[in-house]
């Protein structure tokens, strides 16, 4: 048995327990105690000690949505547009093991302990071993991982027919889409249901868990949607998908069934505690009745929903009515750079936009760090073993400096979660710990030759990849053309909608 205190001029238990010259007392992987550093240090003897009197200590964060990425889309070629023009962007295959394994890298650096990861496919024809190699990369970083494999079968062009729109597209055009038609058919249905099913009986852990990942219910059929409900109930675990992430979307769910995508969901019966609907951006008062009614939890992308120009969630509303909501990355940190803190002050910022009257409620700096941890932890099922440094909880721990996160003054008087919330960021973390195992240590990772993996990771790039990427994109820029004339008469629609705001900006009135 390993033995280690670990202390610090704050250690964070959870957001509302701080406790001042603080320490944990830790057997092998599990928080045994904690309380002040002359409490603990006299009733116990460890093996090791770790921190200082000038560390601020926390639990390990947790992304609570992404879809794996380390090399970002914009590293990879693509800057930011709205959603539906957006995802048609393609990009030479990278070897997902190194991909993941970077990713890795990248938020133990940021102190995410805990991943979500919704995996889209970069080789179908071959997905189960994709599958294996992504896993294997998070199990030698160390990181805790929730996978959920993506189904996507429907609407694939547009909000409607696939084939009333491809039929409208000149012929070249229409060979690229029923190219991509029939890619997708490799992963289809039954070899999502299968994968499923085969990884949760695999590899379920307390540091693996397997999701359902239905990429959001107009990408998915009813039935889909309804055998996914049962196969999650069979086997015990959660539902991961995307719902009214843009107008667009919002308004598909009331043109194809008269009610919003949320309404539709929930007569379905497929709502639940163990349901997370991503983004939820355009999203109603009866919806957010909705989802508290029905225990479902949201994820919220703050910077991936301003760089792909979806909208600001109503958060604060949704916390307000008892909604869990957790912080996910999505890939699209406003830094393109996988810094956890900084989205975390990002969602803080834009909570606290103005309303109408001084002193009006906003997002606090508990709100976010909850959101950022114990939330995250619950929406992906980990919540009885990480997301506070209980008692009997696993040590996934952050030790953060203090002199470099106050330096040169700090108000004495200053919650130390505010302080975070206002300063920290990912240059300012000295040690990862995850399961009682350093990760990081005085910023440099323990587990992963950081240099090997990018020397590994740009080895595997072909050389003549900006030719690849030219040719690949050639058709799909005249594809975007053709789904934004599409959508050109909904837009007269979408004006039809009440103009009450959750937040109140400037306007031209």
């Amino acid at each position: 048995m390993v033995t280690t205190i670990v202390y610090g001029k704050y250690v964070i238990i959870d957001a509302d327990t701080v406790i001042p010259s603080g320490a944990l007392y830790i057997e092998n992987d599990k928080v045994i105690d904690y309380g002040s550093h002359k409490d603990i240090t006299s009733r116990y003897k460890a093996d090791r000690t770790l921190g200082s009197a000038e560390m601020l200590v926390m639990p390990g964060l947790v992304n609570a949505h992404s879809h794996g990425k380390g090399l970002t889309d914009f590293q990879r070629g693509q800057t930011d547009d709205t959603l539906e023009t957006w995802k048609w962007r393609n990009y030479p295959p990278i070897d997902p093991y190194l991909d993941t394994k970077w990713a890795c890298v990248n938020l133990l650096e940021s102190g995410v302990t805990t991943t979500m990861h919704n995996h889209g496919l970069i080789y179908p024809e071959s997905y189960e071993k994709e599958f294996v190699s992504v896993l294997n990369a998070y199990k030698e970083g160390g990181v805790r991982v929730a996978l959920a494999p993506t189904l996507n079968t429907e609407n694939v062009f547009t909000y409607g027919d696939d084939i009333d729109f491809i039929n409208s597209l000149p012929s070249e055009l229409k060979t690229t889409c029923h190219t991509i038609m029939k890619r997708m058919d490799l992963f289809g249905e039954k070899e999502y249901f299968d994968s499923v099913e085969a990884l949760h009986k695999s590899y379920t852990s307390s540091y693996v868990r397997i999701m359902h990942g239905p990429l959001s219910p107009q990408w998915v059929r009813t039935e889909a949607l309804q055998e996914i409900r049962k196969q999650a109930d069979e086997l015990g675990i959660r539902i991961h998908t995307h719902v009214q992430q843009t107008p667009l979307q919002k308004l598909y769910g009331f043109k194809r069934y008269g009610k919003s995508l949320i309404a539709y969901l929930a007569d379905l019966d497929f709502l639940g505690n163990d349901v997370t609907c991503g983004h939820s951006v355009w999203i109603s008062d009866e919806d957010i009745d909705i989802l508290a009614q029905t225990g479902a939890s949201v994820t919220h992308h703050p910077s991936c929903n301003l760089r792909v120009r979806n909208g600001i969630s109503p958060v604060y509303e949704l916390l307000n009515r008892g909604v869990t909501v957790a912080i996910g990355m999505d890939d699209k940190e406003m830094g393109d750079d996988k810094d956890y803190l900084a989205e975390m002050r990002i969602a803080l910022r834009l909570h606290q936009v103005s309303g109408q009257e001084l002193d009006s409620p906003r997002l606090m700096p508990k709100d976010v760090f909850r959101m950022g941890t114990a939330y995250g932890a619950e929406v992906l099922g980990m919540d009885s073993w990480i997301g506070t440094l209980e008692r009997g909880k696993q040590a996934d721990i952050l030790l953060l400096d203090m002199e470099m996160l106050t330096e040169p003054y700090i108000m004495e008087d200053h919650d130390p979660v505010d302080i975070l919330l206002y300063r920290g960021k990912a240059k300012h973390i000295h040690t990862v710990i995850v399961g009682g195992k350093i990760l990081l240590r005085e910023g440099k990772l323990t587990r992963i030759n950081r240099k090997e993996v990018i020397a590994k990771l740009r080895e595997s790039l072909p050389s003549d990849y900006h030719e690849r990427f030219r040719k690949l994109n050639k058709d799909f820029v005249r594809l975007r053309a053709f789904i934004k004339k599409h959508y050109k008469a909904w837009y007269n629609e979408i004006d039809l909608w009440d103009k009450n705001p959750y937040y109140f900006m400037n306007n031209r009135n």
